[in-house]
């Protein structure tokens, strides 16, 4: 590849395509760093309150806390909405609630205790959202063990039904009482669990493993070829067009 071409796919445009691209996107999601297994399960376990947001301790993300947050419809659990910053103080509060079957606080009155307690953090809100979904994404990264499906995924309900369904599983797993998995585990090691039950009893348990990223970097890689070649081709055609018009 010539200067010229190098010059070109580092352009503002190309970044602008790479970044775009719905491809890439999903690649790039399924990338799994191996941190990512590490705090929403060794260490919310092993040392409850380590974890920050800003200046504010945090407890573990719980079953019984993000089936309450889904009652309530955060986005954060939905994802129809954008979250607002009441939305991300009532996640924190809820969060960091020690047990919520001794939480006395109307639902009516739940944005303005959220946000007397959200002045503590001392972070932009940007900062807290963004420390708010890296405790989302570890809590849930368990889950890419699990084979992707080919057919479209089923809507979850995160109501009694998911929260007795998947608190089952981990009570038969760990041998814990189920108001210590409800209420006490981090929701990530109940999502081990629930894994470790797929591994074992599943149809295609063999193939529940930890998640490889040398062929998904391949693949991302094979990707910005591709569209770096279709871009070169373009401005080709545009420079071609230009001195025609030129004539």
């Amino acid at each position: 590849m010539s200067p010229e071409h190098l010059t070109r796919l580092s352009s503002p445009e190309f970044s602008s395509i790479l970044t775009a691209d719905p491809i890439l996107a999903d690649l790039r999601s399924r990338l799994v760093s191996r941190r990512h297994f590490i705090p929403g399960t060794f260490d919310a376990l092993l040392f409850p309150g380590s974890d920050r947001i800003g200046d504010l301790p945090v407890l573990p993300l719980t079953a019984a806390k993000w089936a309450f947050l889904w009652i309530i419809e955060s986005p954060f659990v939905t994802g129809k909405n954008s979250a607002s910053e009441t939305d991300l103080n009532i996640f924190i509060f809820v969060l960091n609630h020690p047990d919520l079957r001794k939480m006395q606080i109307p639902l009516t009155q739940l944005p303005a205790e959220a946000g007397r307690y959200a002045q503590n953090i001392g972070m932009e809100p940007a900062a807290v959202l963004n420390k708010v979904r890296q405790i989302i994404s570890s809590t849930f990264a368990p889950l890419s063990m699990l084979p992707r499906s080919d057919s479209a995924p089923e809507e979850v309900f995160y109501d009694g039904v998911w929260l007795a369904w998947i608190a089952s599983i981990a009570v038969r797993e760990s041998g814990f009482p189920y108001d210590r998995v409800i209420h006490e585990l981090p929701l990530s090691l109940v999502c081990n669990f629930y894994v470790a039950w797929r591994r074992r009893e599943g149809i295609n348990g063999s193939k529940i493993r930890r998640p490889q990223n040398g062929e998904i970097l391949d693949q991302i890689s094979a990707r910005v070829d591709e569209l770096g070649k279709e871009f070169l081709k373009s401005l080709k055609s545009q420079d071609q067009s230009l001195k025609f018009a030129e004539r």
